[in-house]
């Protein structure tokens, strides 16, 4: 069973409304059972909406952006002001003192908000990267105040919150999952997870990593472009392009070598085309490029003869980890196409085909038209795979905001189905992935979570699926009945 795509919604607010016309017209002209070329070729035809130039660093910007931030930290709007900081760090040019002014910045916030492990860390970091000496005293005061505060015993302990892991038995081959779930396969759903055991309420089944994440446009200065944390907002910029943040130097380099060295140049272009996460599609098939060393004959080859073959992740080994392998499992990922939304779909991977092509990296490895088509169709195949697997996390990032997204594709954990009387919570954040048990799971039955508001939740209109929910009170719509049941 597919989880719920996105809202049918084209573009997000800060999408360019010549983009927004193009994609508008892309789904009133073409029909959404068209070939994904008909969409490529609109795009194509309208290649000055997308071939925008790059925002380039800027210290004039850096500068702008920082002084919003200061009024905004003397109105005491801590977490608007550290977005602001935040942003015009990822403007300054490379070694401009704006950089470290900024840093000097977050550190007020934090000092201001007792977080003084956090105002020294961003302090030093601020004298790593040309701090004006003609301040330099004014740091320098701040500092020796932390530390005489930390001193005193002050310290909010500024420690990672323990996670809630896993608190049975694990899967020895899988050990971020519980012992004792396996796939099976339902005529009515596809693939699912079953219990082999019984389960209690309050049991912890899985605590996964997701393979990808992915930040919504509006949370780039405040969560980690790799792996989306927020780390109480204390990033650092990539330092060739405006968009990217991270939460460490390790998810910077990894990033960069995984996905990031293709996106770097086109990111302009790339958050142009994004529709909420319609990203991640492109993403994953950079990721797999990636693994696959840049051959793209070799994905091609393997990619062609294994499309909807049927991915099974619990064939994998996760004590040796091969994220080669993974890959290809959620390749093989069968999805039912949904018509509903199908022309969107194409629309976004016609739009990420045109930037794409654009990258010298991958243009240059693109010398036949069957390397062209094969392009179009992986997009279209992982804006399908992610739109339907990927698990999100609403973020507001203010009390008039109306929510943001992070997103994030796991394995193991897009095999559950749907039911609106769930024995599972499922709940991702900071790109992990965990299942709480709602109440006890016997040996044999399936495990499920809500895609969307539960039979209970009155606070949210229902949800249509492109299923048809078997739920009990769905099958049984009536509450008395239902009820009846002694469950």
């Amino acid at each position: 069973m597919d989880k719920p795509p996105s809202p049918k919604t084209t573009a997000g607010g800060h999408v360019p409304p010549d983009v927004d016309i193009l994609l508008s017209s892309m789904l009133s002209e073409i029909a959404s059972d068209a070939d994904i070329e008909v969409y490529r070729d609109m795009v194509l035809a309208n290649g000055e909406v997308v071939d925008v130039s790059e925002v380039t660093k800027s210290d004039t910007k850096a500068e702008q952006l920082r002084k919003a931030g200061n009024r905004l930290y003397h109105a005491r709007k801590y977490k608007a002001a550290l977005g602001k900081y935040n942003e015009a760090m990822c403007c300054a040019e490379s070694g401009s003192e704006h950089l470290a002014i900024c840093y000097a910045n977050r550190s007020a916030i934090y000092y201001e908000q007792e977080e003084y492990e956090l105002a020294l860390l961003n302090m030093a970091l601020a004298k790593e990267r040309n701090y004006p000496a003609k301040i330099l005293d004014k740091l320098d005061v701040r500092e020796q105040s932390c530390r005489k505060k930390l001193e005193q015993g002050q310290s909010k302990n500024i420690v990672l919150c323990p996670r809630m892991g896993i608190n049975v038995e694990v899967n020895p081959r899988v050990p971020f999952l519980a012992k004792g779930i396996a796939m099976r396969q339902y005529p009515w759903c596809n693939r699912g997870l079953e219990a082999e055991r019984d389960f209690r309420t309050g049991d912890v089944i899985l605590d996964e990593k997701a393979v990808l994440s992915i930040v919504d446009v509006p949370l780039k200065y405040y969560n980690c472009s790799h792996c989306s944390a927020e780390n109480q907002h204390s990033l650092i910029p990539c330092p060739d392009c405006v968009f990217a943040m991270y939460c460490s130097e390790e998810c910077l380099e990894r990033d960069k070598r995984l996905v990031h060295r293709f996106e770097c140049g086109l990111a302009t272009k790339l958050r142009n085309v994004s529709m909420y996460t319609s990203n991640m599609g492109p993403k994953l098939f950079l990721y797999g490029l990636t693994l696959f060393n840049d051959d793209l004959d070799q994905m091609m080859e393997y990619c062609e003869q294994s499309v909807n073959a049927g991915g099974d992740p619990f064939t994998l080994d996760y004590r040796e980890y091969d994220p080669l392998a993974e890959f290809k499992e959620l390749h093989k990922t069968v999805l039912n196409t949904n018509t509903e939304i199908e022309g969107s779909l194409k629309a976004c991977a016609a739009l990420s085909y045109a930037v794409l092509i654009k990258n010298p990296v991958i243009n240059s490895i693109l010398t036949t038209k069957s390397h062209h088509r094969f392009l179009l169709n992986s997009l279209l195949h992982y804006t399908r795979v992610a739109c339907f697997l990927m698990w999100n996390s609403h973020v507001n990032l203010s009390t008039t905001s109306t929510g943001h997204v992070l997103s994030g594709l796991t394995s193991v954990g897009s095999l559950i189905n749907h039911s609106c009387d769930p024995n599972v919570a499922a709940i991702y954040m900071g790109g992990r992935l965990k299942f709480i048990l709602l109440r006890p799971i016997r040996a044999g039955e399936q495990i499920l979570t809500a895609y969307g508001p539960t039979w209970y939740d009155r606070n949210h209109p229902p949800v249509t699926y492109s299923f048809v929910c078997a739920c009990p009170f769905c099958v049984q719509p009536s509450m008395q009945h239902w009820l009846a049941t002694g469950r």
